[in-house]
């Protein structure tokens, strides 16, 4: 198959796991024998090059993911599309990470009548919508990561402003007109989770023949478990977007609670990753003072993915403390395959892989005394230690691979282009 893959962000300049699963998939399916060409936006990080010798990925698309971001023209980014499906042919387009580009992308492949298909790794799905021509009038935000916004803000304008909110819904909150139409209607999905697909049927979202769900998997021969020993556990780890939605702040509190007690007086915590809010990042590096445990708390700043199995490797227990609906992470996949045993929580699709006392601890978001609780009786507790490091690893091993992710993908994305 020849297959155009549309993403916002892709590797080296990405900000989180969406965008490198992606190249994972665009490898392995490279690696099958099948044709991939990628159009992707013009984000780059300042600090990093484009990846040498990359004429298959064509990084054109204008992004508009900040308030202060110029709009989409519509007309322009709909021709780049259309001059790269003129040029390169595909059998199927292969949508990912929507966020920031041009809602109108996807209907550009349907008027060239090729078929596409999405793959969906966040809630901001939902949002994806066109033709809402008052949406502007429409407060629901059904984005989990972001305010939502009033287009007259608050203040004077507020009552009239809500007047004419209740106007606009009263006469047209039902139609197309309001709400939009989903990009993602009637398409083939892949959901990387069971929540996601559960998402899109609760906010009444019909997706398409052959959709189904693909959990992210991981190359299990780049995450092996060291042979070193990992009892008595010394060393914890986060590794992930220091944003707030991730829980940071909670995992350094938790640990707090719990460095202090006899018996643990060696235990110490590593955070590795950056974001996009140094607000945020400066709280956290002044925190571990604030809480009396400045010396044993370590901030590794962004660590390469190519550094990521040599750091698991050097410790013991990944912290996971997620405070949104986190859709299904690979972090804990890299962690478990590596032989930690993981801290998280359940929110979103990650009750699909985490099971208390089983195949992790699990603890209440956004609850650092739970999370103290769950991390107090891991390190205290060899056999359940090491129950959930066995059990963790296996579950791994027999259900997410990327093997098996692609296997479900190459096989939809077959059926849809009428090749099985």
């Amino acid at each position: 198959m020849k297959i155009l893959v549309v993403t916002n962000y892709y590797p080296p300049h990405h900000i989180g796991g969406y965008e490198l699963g992606c190249r994972d998939v665009v490898e392995k399916l490279r690696g099958r024998g099948h044709t991939l060409h990628v159009l992707t936006g013009t984000f780059r990080h300042r600090d990093l090059a484009d990846s040498a010798g990359e004429p298959e990925v064509e990084r054109v698309l204008h992004l508009c993911a900040g308030p202060g971001d110029s709009r989409h023209n519509k007309r322009a980014e709909c021709a780049k599309l259309t001059a790269t499906l003129r040029r390169f042919n595909p059998d199927v387009v292969y949508f990912w990470n929507q966020g920031g580009l041009c809602l109108w992308l996807p209907l550009v492949a349907r008027w060239h009548g090729t078929p596409a298909a999405f793959f969906l790794s966040d809630t901001n799905f939902v949002s994806w919508r066109i033709a809402a021509w008052l949406r502007r009038w429409n407060e629901h935000n059904h984005d989990p990561l972001t305010p939502a916004l009033s287009p007259l803000g608050r203040g004077e304008g507020e009552k009239e402003h809500n007047t004419a909110v209740a106007c606009v819904h009263r006469l047209f909150g039902k139609t197309f007109l309001v709400r939009g139409w989903p990009v993602v209607r009637k398409r083939t999905c892949h959901f990387c989770s069971n929540f996601l697909q559960q998402t899109a049927a609760k906010n009444e979202i019909t997706v398409g023949p052959g959709s189904l769900v693909a959990h992210w998997g991981i190359e299990l021969s780049q995450f092996t478990v060291t042979p070193r020993a990992r009892w008595p556990v010394r060393r914890l780890l986060y590794a992930g977007q220091m944003i707030p939605q991730k829980g940071v702040h909670t995992a350094i509190a938790a640990f707090a609670l719990v460095a202090k007690e006899p018996g643990l007086e060696d235990l110490t915590f590593s955070l590795a990753g950056g974001g996009m809010q140094p607000d945020y990042e400066e709280k956290l590096r002044a925190l571990p003072a604030q809480l009396g445990i400045a010396g044993r708390v370590h901030f590794l700043g962004k660590v390469p993915r190519t550094e990521l199995p040599r750091v698991y490797a050097e410790y013991d227990v990944l912290v996971f403390p997620s405070e949104w609906d986190e859709p299904f992470a690979i972090t804990p996949l890299e962690a478990m395959a590596s032989g930690l045993a993981v801290v998280g929580t359940t929110t979103g699709g990650s009750g699909e892989l985490f099971r208390n006392r089983e195949t992790a601890m699990t603890f209440t978001a956004g609850e650092a005394a739970d999370c103290a609780r769950a991390l107090r009786e891991l390190v205290s507790d060899r056999e359940l230690f090491e129950t959930i490091t066995h059990n963790a690893q296996r579950e791994v091993r027999e259900k997410h691979t990327l093997d098996a992710m692609v296997d479900r993908i190459e096989g939809s994305l077959l059926v849809l282009t009428g090749r099985s």
